[in-house]
């Protein structure tokens, strides 16, 4: 395998969406943000604290929290759906993580023009060409760079535990969110 294939955030691309499941149904699993998880557990209606302990698998790296999503015995999403046809969907589609959101687009750093393509998904030159969605990218952005400069700030700064600091962290989020969509500076629904 060599390196990722890099396309700029002006560029255009082909992709449709094939429900192969290659990007949901064989791992690993999703990492998410803070903000991924408060829109998560709104969704499915449970508190947050329920959410970290019944949803999520947190890993602790380096004293930062991770949270994944955690697959089934064949590294499936927990949230991948099945129809009756045998079609992919996702139950929680409205509230996906935001990585999610942007595949088969990926994020590698949290400025500037570049981003990485998975040519290993199937849709990949099918389908109508498309513009990179921008304003995702950057939605994105800002909450991956919100997320860890929150967790640094809780736990480098105020001395938090980790876990502790994700709990806090998860509020914070929410309170942002909730503020934003108030306003109507956020779509969610992207």
């Amino acid at each position: 395998m060599g390196l990722p294939k890099r396309i700029r955030i002006s560029d255009k691309f082909r992709f449709e969406c094939t429900r192969c499941d290659l990007c949901c149904g064989t791992g690993p699993n999703v990492s998410i943000t803070i903000y991924d998880a408060v829109r998560i557990a709104e969704k499915i209606n449970v508190s947050i604290d329920d959410f970290l302990r019944f949803y999520v698998k947190v890993v602790i790296a380096d004293m930062i929290p991770v949270m994944l999503l955690p697959g089934d015995m064949k590294g499936r999403c927990a949230f991948l759906g099945f129809s009756e046809n045998g079609k992919t969907y996702c139950k929680i589609y409205e509230a996906r993580p935001m990585k999610c959101r942007l595949f088969p687009i990926k994020i590698f750093k949290l400025s500037g023009e570049e981003l990485e393509i998975d040519e290993e998904c199937p849709g990949i030159g099918s389908g109508p060409e498309r513009e990179v969605p921008k304003e995702l990218v950057e939605n994105y952005r800002k909450e991956l760079k919100m997320h860890y400069e929150i967790l640094h700030k809780l736990i480098i700064e105020d001395g938090l535990e980790p876990i502790e600091a994700l709990r806090n962290a998860l509020n914070i989020a929410s309170y942002e969110l909730g503020k934003e969509m108030r306003k109507g500076f956020y779509n969610a629904k992207s």
